[in-house]
């Protein structure tokens, strides 16, 4: 079952400016190594991914696949909970997943951040 939190609160407690990217990123769920979709948009401290559905208030780690090596990674991973989760309005499989960064490394920091610099718009 799909949840979404009441869209005006997540919008007061964002407090970065969210960097929608030009170039693929797909993430899959580390423990399993099963697909769970593509990145929309990402800052420090939260993404956006169109998806499988994940479960609300449920933890993850995840792996970002990206498309060209960024600091000599060709991927990284990031621990996070969905906060929420609505179907996607053009395919009911897939679904809108917002998520906030629980855990990442020095190396993943970097790595969004060279990701935003290089490929947002």
């Amino acid at each position: 079952m799909t949840n979404m939190a009441n869209p005006k609160t997540l919008v007061n407690r964002r407090q970065l400016r969210r960097h929608k990217l030009s170039a693929e990123i797909t993430i899959k769920n580390t423990l399993t190594s099963a697909p769970i979709g593509k990145l929309v948009d990402i800052h420090q401290e939260g993404l956006l991914i169109l998806g499988n559905p994940l479960t609300m208030e449920s933890a993850y780690q995840l792996s970002l696949s990206l498309p060209n090596s960024i600091n000599r990674q060709t991927s990284f991973e990031v621990g996070v909970e969905c906060l929420w989760s609505q179907p996607s309005m053009n395919d009911g499989e897939l679904a809108w997943v917002g998520c906030t960064i629980i855990d990442k490394s020095k190396n993943a920091s970097a790595c969004i951040q060279s990701l935003i610099n290089i490929t947002s718009n």
